[in-house]
């Protein structure tokens, strides 16, 4: 049976199912926390994906669906500390490689608007949406998806891409194995450093956008849409963009640099 402990009883959504043929199980667990806008949400988890969304309540609703074979390994527990709420899920028992190719966790998480993030998945990929509050996450087995955020992020994967769409702060992402995109529609307020160590990177930016750039390659081309007062060469761009602005960097060591207007 699928292991659960924590502070506060679960409401469970759906019994455990058994199909025989197949012998899977599945479990979908819901939980509501009462919250106030700043607060912060901190999760951590051994295995899953995390889809993030938001809403005009004052709770964080918290969905986490467990199916496979191996379900009964996984744990979750919670905290509420002052106005951050802990969540853990520990998969039991995990040795060695391909231990949770029979479990499939999916954490959907709905927050106030105003909220802080603190993500990390061994086993997932993250998406956050529509968030006013700074944003950490890191995955060390799929991609991130952040889009119109109002406030500061930080994004680490070690095995997948990177997008993000309409981040007014400062950005701070890096992946190992995958390429980068970045979209900018409107005049960023804060730098941005986005690098791969295997991958390409692409940033569709506002015509008119006003920016220093530092573009570097070691394993292909940096080409650009935009008149660069500077010095251009055919690995690596820096100078500035339509009189220059918050700094922009872009690295990559396996792949080209594309910056394109939007």
């Amino acid at each position: 049976m699928f292991a659960l402990t924590k502070n506060k009883v679960v409401t469970l959504l759906s019994a455990v199912a058994l199909f025989a043929s197949l012998n899977i199980s599945a479990e979908t667990l819901r939980e509501t926390f009462s919250a106030q806008s700043g607060g912060e949400l901190y999760l951590r988890t051994d295995v899953g994906r995390l889809t993030i969304d938001t809403h005009s309540s004052n709770e964080v609703i918290l969905e986490v669906q467990v199916k496979g074979e191996d379900a009964d390994d996984f744990e979750l527990t919670h905290d509420v500390n002052g106005d951050r709420i802990n969540v853990y899920g520990k998969v039991e028992g995990r040795k060695g490689w391909g231990w949770n190719r029979q479990l499939k966790v999916e954490f959907r998480v709905t927050v106030p608007k105003e909220f802080n993030l603190e993500m990390h998945t061994s086993g997932g990929s993250i998406d956050i949406e529509d968030l006013i509050g700074n944003v950490d996450a890191h995955t060390s087995g799929g991609s991130i998806d952040v889009g119109n955020i109002q406030g500061d992020v930080t994004l680490k994967t070690s095995g997948g891409s990177i997008q993000t769409e309409e981040i007014h702060g400062e950005i701070d992402a890096h992946t190992s194995g995958g390429s980068i995109r970045v979209t900018m529609t409107k005049q960023p307020t804060k730098d941005a450093e986005l690098s791969t160590s295997g991958g390409s990177i692409t940033a569709y930016l506002m015509e008119d956008i006003q920016i220093d750039i530092d573009a570097s390659t070691s394993g292909g081309r940096v080409r650009s849409d935009f008149d660069v007062d500077g010095r251009v060469k055919k690995q690596s761009i820096r100078g500035e963009i339509n009189g220059g602005g918050p700094r922009l960097e872009l690295h990559t060591s396996g792949g080209s640099v594309s910056i394109k207007k939007n």
